[in-house]
């Protein structure tokens, strides 16, 4: 029993160790950059058309008020072949500047809040019957925040 106790804290001890140099390598690796959400969308067959119509009134609408009022940084659309049944062929993808801003934070949440009522009260029914219709159109396979990183 004590050669167990002894074999965990020395392995802890040597862990504590190493990882100021470890942290210390990391960043001497690479600088960090902005931060991507990402969506992967699979467009069901002969619907890419329709989708990207209701993208251009709904999301990219969003996303262009949103860069404009500086609540994120930019934004990207990722069209490609699917490389198996259960793959995505459309990525999208938007950029902020840190991860502070998936924080909650009341003062943002209502201006993104307020753009979209800006965008609804614009397109009307339309607005609804396009979000709805979205089910038809496309099924959504998974999201993703990762970081963008730059090798030194």
């Amino acid at each position: 029993m004590k050669k167990i106790i002894y074999t965990v804290t020395a392995g802890i001890l040597f862990s504590l160790l190493l990882a100021p140099s470890a942290i210390r390598a990391q960043s001497e690796l690479y600088t960090q950059g902005t931060v991507w959400e990402m969506t992967f969308v699979k467009i069901k067959a002969n619907m890419g058309e329709d989708y990207l119509k209701g993208l251009s009134k709904t999301w990219k609408a969003s996303m262009d008020l949103l860069v404009k009022e500086k609540l994120i940084k930019s934004y990207k659309i990722l069209m490609g072949s699917a490389s198996n049944r259960a793959d995505f062929d459309l990525l999208l993808m938007i950029e902020s500047e840190n991860l502070a801003s998936f924080d909650p934070d009341p003062v943002r949440d209502k201006k993104i809040a307020d753009l979209d009522k800006k965008i609804m009260d614009g397109m009307g029914e339309e607005y609804k019957k396009t979000i709805v219709n979205y089910e038809t159109l496309r099924e959504i396979t998974g999201n993703k925040i990762m970081r963008e990183i730059f090798l030194k």
